[in-house]
C-alpha cells in the first residue's frame, strides 16, 4: 500500500486469483466439504464506497485445518480490487 496521507489517497494492491487457481484449490476436496468466504472489512484502513457498491476479488483459498478450532472448510478470501482509495476523514493527518 502506498499513500499520500496529506490528501487522503492511498493505493491498495491485491493479487487476483484466476479460475485455474481456484480449481486447483478445490481439486482434492470432497464434494461435501464446507465452503466459507472471508470478506475484507475495508481495503487496508479506508472504505471506498459508503453506498455499499463494493466489488470484491478472490485473493486466496485454504482449508481451515491448522488449529484446535479448525472446521475443515475451504475458506475463500476476498478483498477489494486494486485501486486508489480515499481514507476516511478521521484518519487523515497533517
Amino acid at each position: 500500500m502506498t499513500s499520500d496521507y496529506r490528501d487522503g489517497r492511498y493505493r491498495h494492491d491485491v493479487r487476483r486469483w484466476t479460475v485455474g487457481q481456484l480449481r486447483e484449490a478445490l481439486r482434492d476436496l470432497p464434494d461435501e466439504a464446507g465452503l466459507r468466504v472471508e470478506v475484507a472489512l475495508a481495503p487496508s484502513t479506508g472504505h471506498p464506497d459508503p453506498w455499499g457498491n463494493d466489488q470484491f476479488v478472490v485473493t486466496s483459498a485454504a482449508v481451515d485445518d491448522d488449529d484446535d478450532f479448525s472446521t475443515g472448510d475451504l475458506v475463500i478470501r476476498v478483498d477489494y480490487s486494486s485501486g486508489s482509495y480515499m481514507l476516511p476523514r478521521e484518519n487523515l493527518t497533517g
